[in-house]
């Protein structure tokens, strides 16, 4: 029949679905409410809840709703029924766990991540699965069928009873409901040109076994349902009868227009296409040998031929293959059409006087033979490869070509071509960061939707650092040009692979876009490349330069995009001044606001939780910033923001809030080292033992500062797990700060006792350990402060300084960073450097110096419970009350001699009772002094704190002189300056 009778079908639509591939994001929709599965996060911002799926998408195509299609046969390029695949996103499956709840819980991939696709009609088996197909997904573990239940995604066990012959309206609905029934929609990807689905229109007629047949609706790759007619109206292509009857000539020339023919991609009557072999073949086997050879010589070209041409015109029509594959296939169809030529060519001396003899055919050929092979390998590599991999793929096969000059020229042309698209994309993202790459063809992608509040640091937000993680690269897709250009040599910017360096541009160029307080002229930076001619620059980009070229074109481009995000990160948004903020207040550098607050907030933070106000200590906390000069610092400080951009300090300011840990610090570095910090160990004295209630965790002890945003780019140096570390260094400090502030007011406590000459031997054991505890609290503050924070803050601002300091509005330019990733790195390095020196990496040192912190305000507690029992503070308020009277005498010298003489009387009166009463309370005090329970809780003290520092000065040394820690080392100093608590303990 006729190529029209063939296509009748297929004319009633405009066009057809996109067929689905593997390794391509598409969408996963439900028949019934046609919303789409997307990843669900609860109200808590519970992290446990963020991996299920519900069906809440709304076909967006957003980055939660999309999914990969995986499988674990690596050469399926196509999907179809019956086949076993995976969900991925995020380099995780979505499953089913024991509950049957739908999530993609972990990144193994076993059965219970393992889908089978099912079709609703039997006569769909093993069809190919276009976009928009209904389907069912059968999960290989449980072997129920995924299902939704009110939006929540659940499998559910059915009996499948799917008869061939029934109606999809009818099968929905007996066997199962439109609950289960799902459909695929591919991601980017119109639908198909209708001609994509005509076999005579695409070239693709030779592989219907029935081709001769009225054949309907009937696609080359798989079965469909099809009308067939008898033989006896397969059409006749001209006249059959015995070959090999005919004289020899008369054979060669019946042979010759059937050659042509098949070259052309056409049936005779005595050659056709095996669609089974896939190869031309002669049906005739008596015909004349020398023609027989000579045919057997062409025919593997026409074979060759037919399948180059049905390669191209299936891909050409279908978008799914991505638009490096469509350009190859552009430049083999332009090569075709050279081919198509010069056959036509040879057609035509046929019918003319000269005449085309078999031989001679042959011979003309022969330029033709070697780029069709080369062809037909070529397609083969295309259909299993796409994007940066088909390139790559295609170099290799060039290689196999070596010496041969007119493959060289062959592959040049089709690299040239191919790689394109490409380098389109490469082009606009190192210029300006834009990612167009639909079918993910490009060595770069996108992590998720990022955005400037998705860098921002919030409450309850799970996530860390996430810069790092924006944009990744897909190796598969990274030309071998650029593997060979330089391999990675450093982590310095200059020395980045320049894969990486690539994915760093684009990168820097996106997240300049989402600085809102950048200066103008951090854009001017950008435009001065223009003025040197950048774009005619990047237009030269191209597969046939060689590496150190394309390196060069893209060292430029980072080097520009590092400049201007640098120059909007350091001088527009005042880093520096920023991470001076940081030290002010998370570093506690800012003296006075710690006494005020402490001031203040003291009594309530000694509450435990529960019973803490936390709007009152927000609000002394607020009052004791403006206290102490929080609004900004003295002309000239180092401290000083008030600047040209006051915004960004303003708002860091206005973010700063006080918050609380669920935990204690000693329970977060237990869970942070692994270990067993044990802080309810027996060799601490408890609140019990010495006269006070067992408490749970105090305000003090969980109080720490926060912020409840921080605006991008600064959320990069502030990320959450930077802000976790300075928070670790506050609470570890303000503890510390707090000790030394409760040892500072025992020790005025004991200047009340003092005077009383008499108690001195009695009360010498009791300042002698208080005296100890208060030298090690200080002298540990003070080397947090001094000899640990200040000296790496100074290291980390002369590392961030400017080369030129004095004109702050110029470009910025560091001594040492380069990028915004040399800046991040620097400060990483001063963070964990400070960790580590105050002691909270070591979990040995941290154990014990929290038993020794512990004993301090267990002993404080003490001293305070003394002084209030006995009431010396109330006696040495009378005595400061008489001693105002006696300044005020002169105010009764002009009174008469009588009234002046009562009032001495009076006083002196006074001052005998209050002899009389000083006499009682030294008496009462060293009857106190000389019992049995306050000598053995002095003596137990001892004992503990005794034990906790020699355990800890032990500790130290050993630490020191084993790891060289320098640091270790001037604290040893610092807490035995003169050796003597190492000879009194016997330390050696």
């Amino acid at each position: 029949m006729s190529m029209k009778s063939l296509d009748d079908e297929n004319q009633q639509d405009a066009v057809t679905p996109a067929t689905l591939l593997l390794n391509s994001p598409i969408l996963l929709s439900n028949w019934k409410s046609n919303k789409t599965v997307a990843t669900s996060i609860s109200d808590e911002g519970n992290k446990d809840d963020s991996s299920l799926v519900s069906l809440t998408g709304r076909h967006l195509s957003q980055k939660h709703e999309l999914l990969t299609l995986f499988s674990d046969d690596p050469t399926k390029i196509h999907l179809r029924f019956n086949d076993i695949i995976y969900f991925l996103r995020d380099e995780k499956a979505m499953g089913t766990n024991n509950d049957n709840k739908i999530g993609f819980f972990r990144s193994y991939r076993g059965q219970a991540e393992q889908w089978k696709i099912l079709p609703l009609a039997l006569q769909w088996s093993n069809a190919l699965i276009e976009a928009g197909k209904p389907i069912l997904l059968q999960n290989e573990l449980t072997g129920g069928l995924l299902s939704v239940i009110d939006d929540t995604l659940t499998v559910k066990n059915f009996h499948l009873n799917i008869d061939s012959s029934d109606d999809l309206a009818d099968m929905v609905g007996t066997n199962y409901g439109r609950e289960q029934v799902w459909l695929l929609d591919a991601v980017h990807t119109p639908p198909n040109p209708c001609y994509s689905s005509r076999p005579y229109m695409t070239g693709c007629h030779l592989y219907f076994p029935k081709r001769h047949d009225i054949i309907i609706n009937q696609d080359p790759f798989e079965n469909r349902s099809r009308r067939t007619f008898s033989a006896g109206q397969r059409p006749i292509i001209g006249g059959k009868g015995e070959l090999s009857t005919l004289p020899v000539g008369m054979q060669e020339r019946v042979i010759v227009e059937e050659v042509l023919g098949a070259l052309l991609g056409l049936d005779g009557n005595y050659i056709s296409f095996d669609v089974d072999d896939g190869i031309y073949r002669i049906s005739e086997k008596k015909i004349d040998d020398n023609i027989a050879q000579l045919v057997d010589r062409i025919l593997p070209t026409a074979s060759d031929y037919v399948k180059v041409n049905a390669f191209v015109s299936s891909h050409l029509g279908g978008f799914e293959h991505g638009r490096i594959g469509h350009a190859l296939c552009g430049a083999i169809d332009t090569l075709l059409q050279d081919y198509m030529n010069f056959i036509t060519q040879l057609d035509d001396k046929v019918g003319s006087d000269e005449g085309l003899s078999l031989s001679a055919l042959w011979g003309d050929v022969q330029s033709c033979v070697r780029t069709i092979t080369i062809l037909n390998k070529v397609v083969k590599v295309a259909a299993i490869h796409k994007g940066g991999a088909l390139l790559n793929a295609l170099e290799t096969l060039r290689e196999a070509y070596l010496g041969d000059d007119n493959a060289r020229v062959l592959f040049r042309f089709l690299l040239d071509r191919a790689s394109t698209p490409y380098f389109d994309m490469l082009r606009g993202w190192i210029q300006d960061g834009t990612l167009k790459d639909p079918f993910s063809e490009f060595m770069v992608q996108e992590s998720g939707n990022m955005k400037s509040q998705d860098f921002c640091y919030n409450l309850g937000d799970g996530s860390v650092d996430q810069w790092s993680s924006w944009y990744s690269l897909k190796d598969e897709h990274v030309l071998n040009l650029m593997k060979s250009g330089n391999e990675l040599a450093g982590i310095d910017g200059s020395n980045m692979d320049l894969a990486m360096k690539i994915v760093t541009t684009g990168k820097y160029w996106n997240a300049t876009s989402l600085c809102k307080h950048r200066d103008n002229r951090a854009a001017q930076l950008s435009s001065l490349s223009s003025k040197d001619g950048k774009g005619d620059l990047l237009s030269a980009l191209s597969y046939g330069m060689g590496a150190a070229e394309m390196s060069r074109y893209v060292d430029r481009e980072y080097e520009m995009s590092s400049r201007v995000l640098l120059n909007i990160f350091m001088r527009d948004y005042r880093t520096l001044d920023v991470l001076a903020f940081m030290k002010r207040y998370f570093l506690l550098d800012q003296g006075d606001f710690f006494v005020h607050f402490l001031d203040m907030a003291e009594d309530e933070l000694l509450q435990e939780m529960s019973k803490v106000s936390r709007g009152r200590v927000q609000n002394w906390m607020a009052v004791s910033i403006q206290m102490s000069g929080g609004a900004g610092g003295e002309e000239g400080s180092p401290y000083d923001f008030e600047g040209p951009n006051d915004t960004v300090i303003d708002d860091i300011a206005s973010n700063l809030t006080g918050a609380f840990a669920t935990d204690s610090l000693i329970s977060h570095l237990d869970a942070l080292h692994s270990g067993g910090i044990d802080d309810t160990e027996p060799k601490t004295p408890s609140r019990h033992a010495y006269g006070g209630a067992s408490k749970g965790l105090q305000g003090m002890e969980a109080f720490m500062l926060d912020f409840r945003t921080v605006p991008f780019p600064l959320s990069l140096i502030l990320s959450r797990h930077s802000i976790a570390n300075y928070q670790l260094m506050f609470r570890h400090l303000f503890f510390a700060k707090h000790v030394e502030r409760r040892l500072v007011g025992t020790w005025l406590d004991h200047q009340v006792i003092k005077e009383y000459q008499s108690l001195r031997k009695d009360l010498g054991r009791t300042y002698f350990l208080r005296q100890r505890m208060l030298h090690f609290s200080q002298n540990f503050v003070y080397y947090i402060l001094f000899e640990v924070i200040e000296p790496n803050w100074l290291s980390l601002k002369e590392q961030l300084q400017r080369k030129d300091s004095e004109n702050e509005e110029q470009e910025y330019s560091g001594v040492e960073c380069k990028t915004v990733d040399d800046v991040l790195r620097k400060h990483s390095e001063f963070v964990q450097k400070t960790l580590s020196e105050c002691l909270l990496a070591n979990r040995d040192l941290i154990r014990i110096l929290t038993k020794l912190m512990t004993t301090c305000l267990l002993f404080t507690d003490q001293m305070k419970l003394f002084m209030e029992t006995t009431q010396i503070q109330h006696e040495q308020n009378k005595i400061a009350t008489e001693s105002r009277q006696k300044r005020n005498r002169k105010m009764y010298e002009g009174l008469s001699a009588a009234r002046e003489k009562k009032m001495t009387d009076s006083i002196k009166a006074a001052q005998e009772q209050r002899r009389l009463q000083k006499q009682r309370q030294v008496e009462k005090l060293q009857r106190e002094l000389n019992t049995e329970s306050y000598k053995r809780m002095i003596t137990r003290f001892e004992q503990v704190f005794n034990s906790n520092l020699s355990e800890f000065m032990t500790q130290l040394m050993s630490d020191s002189n084993s790891h060289a820690h320098t640091h270790l080392q001037n604290l040893c100093v610092r807490l035995d300056y003169n050796g003597f608590v190492t000879r009194s303990m016997n330390i050696a």
